[in-house]
């Protein structure tokens, strides 16, 4: 899908902005991992914050080329993040039968795994990584970054120009590494499906509401955060989500979607 085209993320999030008015988005879906050593797939990351790897200046050094990172570093919501943490204590991933492990490539296809979740940083960009070498060099950008995907820019910019809390849930779902094709359906099902379950759990476990503090410029608002009034507002679109949202289960979450949900 991507951030940029026409019915990717930046789009999307900016129609689901105008239409609900949410407290907080939260994007859900599948990203590649970094390190097949120390992850594994149906691993979930969780974004601290994201690296736009297409932001670059490429030139010449010493006759070689040289690739300098442009733009910040977006940070994720600091009280979602605090959420996800408060979450993964009570987290377990979708019990796998020995062969579904196998075929996923999930830790030695046990008969029950639990899928780390993991905080740090994501790397977001337009390019389908499916190349090792490539990968690398981005490794090497931001050696700290813990997985990557293609629709975080997007979340990021349309949040910013909002002013609306958000953040990525994406689990792992291949090594980006030349063998994407490989169990690549049964692959993406365990890694959506885990990504969908940690986040179902953590609005369970602590649901996204905010209490009135000094910080805020007015209460129940987020301090910089626009008033719900300026936006355009859709009643009936709020009252089909919720509606939608009663009846949601993960079981058929098995492909990347977005998660968005209003706190109050």
């Amino acid at each position: 899908m991507g951030a940029g085209g026409l019915g990717a993320s930046l789009q999307t999030v900016t129609k689901a902005l105008a239409a609900l008015t949410p407290g907080a988005v939260i994007m859900v879906g599948i990203a590649f991992g970094v390190n097949e050593k120390k992850q594994a797939i149906g691993d979930v990351l969780v974004s601290e914050g994201f690296r736009l790897y297409d932001l670059q200046r490429v030139g010449k050094k010493a006759r070689r080329l040289e690739i300098i990172p442009r733009g910040d570093r977006p940070h994720a919501s600091t009280w979602l993040l605090d959420r996800c943490r408060a979450a993964e204590l009570s987290w377990k991933a979708t019990p796998l039968s020995p062969s579904d492990g196998e075929r996923a490539g999930v830790r030695g296809g046990a008969s029950e795994t639990q899928a780390t979740v993991r905080f740090g940083l994501v790397l977001s960009g337009e390019k389908l990584v499916d190349n090792l070498d490539f990968r690398d060099q981005l490794r090497a950008l931001e050696p700290e970054a813990i997985g990557g995907e293609m629709e975080g820019a997007g979340l990021y910019a349309a949040c910013h120009e909002e002013k609306t809390d958000w953040i990525l849930v994406k689990a792992i779902c291949d090594w980006a590494d030349g063998n994407k094709n490989r169990n690549r359906s049964k692959r993406q099902a365990v890694a959506a499906r885990n990504a969908a379950r940690f986040v179902l759990h953590m609005l369970q476990q602590a649901p996204l509401k905010r209490e009135p503090s000094a910080s805020r410029t007015q209460v129940g608002r987020p301090h910089g955060s626009r008033d719900p009034s300026h936006r355009r507002s859709s009643r009936p679109a709020r009252a089909r989500w919720r509606r939608a949202t009663r009846t949601w289960s993960p079981e058929g979450a098995v492909s990347p979607s977005a998660v968005i949900s209003r706190a109050t």
